[in-house]
């Protein structure tokens, strides 16, 4: 019992050993069986995945792929005729591996006949099996072994499998592509011919045009100089359709054609889809740029950078104030493509008038005030101004104090000027409670924790009223802030404290005029910031209204305080002034006209430098009776201004019949405009043609009568009107004749000749206006004197033209105008657009280049 259990160990490996020979012989015959369709499918697979196939004719793809069928199927003969190794066989395999002699383990399977019964014969058997058992120790099933060098003697497939490695690493990569276009046997399409498109955007900023570098005018200028200047942080933008496989490189600028390495940090946004291959990227240094397609090279160009230089600034006159509180800085600023912008920094100087720092810390809790510089144009290249902010209640008037100008540009670049110190403006008072209450007030602002003095001397002035305070209210305003000031906790009581003493001095010195000067600057304010946003026309219109009443109102007030003042025996010092130095309330009132007119003209630069004019007159404006026979008809308005009313209605209306016009059929269009037999040419038209004529010939009547007015006010009429007068003639003819082509054109001249005449009357209107306010000096001068109403240069600013100043037009401007001609390119390009539509887009296209 105890041999049989040692034997059954010893067998299960036998039999483990003989599954692993069947195995070996199974893989074996497979293998063998697969040797030449696996030769057959890698040859076709070479071919497909070098892109060879598809190279070929149809005709050859469809003999070679039968071919290659047919010898498919014959491969696979051998396949047929597989079975799987039977026990006997792997047996025999393992004696083999094994070196065995004499099949014992194929006699592992031997049996007695069944006839025989003697136990002794049965022993002797069981004895012998477990002998041969026990010999059987190191047996082997051996691997498998390929017979493919039998079956290909020459070795076919070693080229085979070669030439699908090479295939697969230094073929074009689109397997997807060869293997469709292998299988495809429709006629191939005509092939992309190779595009390359590439061009050079400069910043918007710089102003300077997009150059395109694949023209034939940039191949003829590079003849001359191979190296291309272009400002700093230029956009190389490229496109290449019908190339393989493009690249963009950037190597190191230098001179000859020697090769250099590439540049690390010049790395452009690549898109590629659809056969098409973009590229952009910001050039920030100078480059030598290359793009190719493979091994051959597409272009290949020099760019230098010109740098851009950071701005300049700097404080043209030490800042001074006036009485009233008004803070004044000029000054300069000048780059290369423009200022975008200038800011003012104020801080608190460390020389003091009583030395070196302050009495009390109170003053450092306030913010700085804040000095508004605003740019005349957008980006100039240089610009000399003067900026003015009211600091009169700011807690650091009266204080010395340092103020910085930082200048920045379009590219980021910030330069800051010399530092300058002075005194900041306070506002003088006169009364002695006013006076009285901005001590105390400055008190508070350097000392806080002296509120409860202050709270006594406001007491003190309370307890003795008579002489001192003429009013109630103002009695009651103290009151209130004595009591907030004794019940204060924090900082922000103190604050507030210090706000309302300020307000109280101010209506003590102002009297009942404070509230219409706080409207009129208010409203003078907003309409400032309308003019300088370009508000539309009704909104400017509306904030004009408003300040014409405020401005009635203050001027009311003034006129009452100043009888008030010579009842009670006040000396004036505004009594003793020259005549030339006088302003009415008409003067002022006119001064509102011509800002409304400026602005319904579209010029609001002329307009805000006007109201800048009529700002500096009231802040100076003292209140004073006026003298005998001052102010008659300063009311009324010229008859210049009148007529330039009249000729904006004009060409509003001209331009509208323009548009009009330009929607009418053309003749010859349409058989409802056509004339029938024997008819006139100017009969039988639409209803609307003639009225187009007729509203043309209305138009022709009114400035007629223009001119005949002119003529009645002592004038000489632009000779630009007698021009317009005959285009608008012509026009109407051609309208009444239903020739719409050249009704446009004759419509044009005409707006053309209204537009040269309405710059003449707004020169004679500015020069009017500019005599009629000089007595006001140099506080009241527009600084806009170079320019007329509608923004063009007067005949004696010539010298303030030309390359070296800013005629660039402002940001918006020039992306309104790139959005118009995108949408006249994109129209022009419409198959189906009407003649008449794509000839009127080709003069517009035609115009602008």
């Amino acid at each position: 019992m105890l041999t049989l259990i040692m034997a059954n160990p010893r067998a299960t490996h036998i039999d483990h050993k003989i599954a692993q020979a069947r195995l070996a012989l199974g893989f074996e015959r497979v293998w063998a069986a697969l040797h030449w369709p696996l030769v057959l499918l890698a040859a076709a697979a070479a071919l497909v995945i070098a892109g060879l196939l598809p190279m070929l004719p149809a005709w050859a793809r469809a003999t070679l792929m039968v071919a290659w069928a047919l010898a498919f199927l014959w491969s696979l003969r051998p396949s047929f005729g597989l079975r799987w190794p039977s026990r006997q066989e792997a047996m025999r395999r393992v004696e083999q591996t094994s070196g065995l002699f004499h099949r014992p383990v194929s006699a592992r399977d031997d049996r007695l006949p069944s006839d025989i019964d003697d136990p002794l014969q049965k022993a002797l058997w069981e004895e012998h099996r477990l002998r041969q058992l026990r010999g059987l120790v190191d047996l082997k099933a051996g691997v498998p072994r390929s017979r493919w060098r039998d079956i290909d003697p020459r070795a076919l497939r070693l080229p085979v499998a070669l030439a699908l490695a090479v295939a697969v690493l230094l073929g074009p990569g689109d397997i997807r592509g060869s293997l469709s276009g292998s299988f495809s046997f429709a006629p191939p399409g005509a092939q992309p011919e190779l595009a390359l498109d590439a061009w050079l955007k400069p910043p918007a900023y710089t102003g300077k045009p997009p150059l395109l570098l694949t023209g034939a005018a940039m191949a003829e200028r590079l003849k001359q100089d191979p190296e291309l200047l272009v400002p700093e942080n230029t956009v190389l933008s490229l496109r290449v359709a019908g190339a393989a496989a493009p690249k963009l490189t950037f190597h190191e600028l230098v001179d000859g054609d020697a090769a250099t390495p590439e540049i690390a940090d010049l790395k452009p946004q690549v898109k590629s889809a659809d056969g098409l291959f973009q590229a952009g990227v910001t050039l920030t240094r100078p480059a030598t740029v290359r793009v190719s397609d493979g091994g051959r090279e597409l272009g290949v160009w020099r760019i230098a950078l010109i740098p851009d230089a950071a701005p300049r600034v700097e404080i043209a006159a030490v800042p001074a104030g006036d009485s009233s509180g008004t803070l004044t800085a000029k000054w300069k600023v000048s780059d290369d493509y423009g200022v975008t912008g200038v800011t003012a920094d104020i801080y608190l100087a460390d020389d003091q008038d009583g030395g070196v720092g302050f009495s009390g810390p109170g003053i450092f809790e306030f913010d700085p005030p804040q000095l508004k510089i605003g740019l005349r144009k957008a980006s100039p290249k240089e610009e000399t101004g003067e900026s003015k902010a009211d600091v009169a209640e700011h807690p650091w008037a009266g204080f010395m104090v340092e103020m910085t100008l930082t200048a920045r540009d379009a590219a980021g670049h910030a330069t800051e000027s010399a530092k300058h110190s002075f005194r900041l403006p306070e506002r003088l008072f006169t009364k002695p409670l006013a006076r009285a209450l901005i001590e105390q007030r400055r008190r508070l602002i350097l000392n806080p924790q002296e509120a409860g003095g202050v709270a006594e001397m406001l007491d003190a002035i309370l307890t003795y009223p008579k002489g001192l305070i003429d009013r109630s209210g103002t009695q009651i305003a103290i009151a209130a802030v004595r009591s907030r000031l004794r019940a204060a906790e924090d900082r922000a009581d103190i604050g507030a404290v210090i706000g309302d003493l300020w307000q109280i001095a101010v209506n003590i010195e102002d009297g009942a005029s404070a509230d219409a000067r706080a409207e009129l600057e208010a409203l003078r304010k907003e309409l400032d910031k309308a003019l300088r946003q370009g508000a539309p026309p009704e909104r400017i219109a509306e904030l004009t209204k408003k300040l014409r009443q405020a401005l009635d109102r203050y001027m009311d007030s003034k006129m009452k305080e100043a009888q008030k003042r010579l009842a009670e025996g006040q000396q004036q010092k505004e009594a003793s002034q020259p005549p030339g130095q006088t302003v009415t309330p008409q003067d002022l009132q006119k001064m509102l006209d011509m800002i409304d007119k400026l602005s319904k003209s579209g010029n609001n630069e002329a307009a805000q430098q006007l109201l800048s004019q009529l700002e500096d007159i009231l802040r100076n404006l003292r209140p004073g009776m006026p003298q005998q026979g001052q102010g008659q008809g300063q009311g009324q308005e010229s008859p210049l201004g009148q007529m330039l009313d009249k000729l904006t209605g004009l060409m509003r209306q001209q331009q509208n019949l323009m548009d009009e016009t330009q929607r009418m059929p053309q003749q010859g269009m349409g058989g409802e405009d056509q004339p029938n037999d024997g008819q006139q040419p100017g009969e039988g038209k639409q209803s609307g043609t003639g009225s187009l004529g007729d509203r043309q010939q209305e138009l022709g009547r009114m400035l007629e009568d223009m001119m005949k007015q002119f003529g009645r006010n002592g004038m000489e009429a632009p000779r630009a009107f007698g021009q317009a007068g005959k285009n608008m003639n012509r026009a109407e003819d051609s309208l009444r004749q239903g020739d719409r082509e050249q009704a446009l054109g004759e419509q044009g001249e005409a707006m053309q000749k209204l537009r040269e005449g309405a710059r003449g009357m707004a020169e004679q209107l500015m020069q009017q206006s500019r005599g009629q306010q000089d007595s006001q000096g140099q506080n009241g001068e527009a600084r806009g004197d170079d320019v007329d109403p509608l923004g063009r240069p007067l005949p004696g600013s010539v010298e303030n033209q030309g390359p070296d100043k800013n005629m660039l037009p402002s940001e918006l401007a020039m992306e309104r105008a790139r959005q118009i001609l995108e949408m006249l390119r994109s129209r022009a390009g419409e198959s189906n657009l009407p003649k008449i539509e794509r000839d009127y887009i080709d003069r517009l296209l035609n115009g602008l280049y």
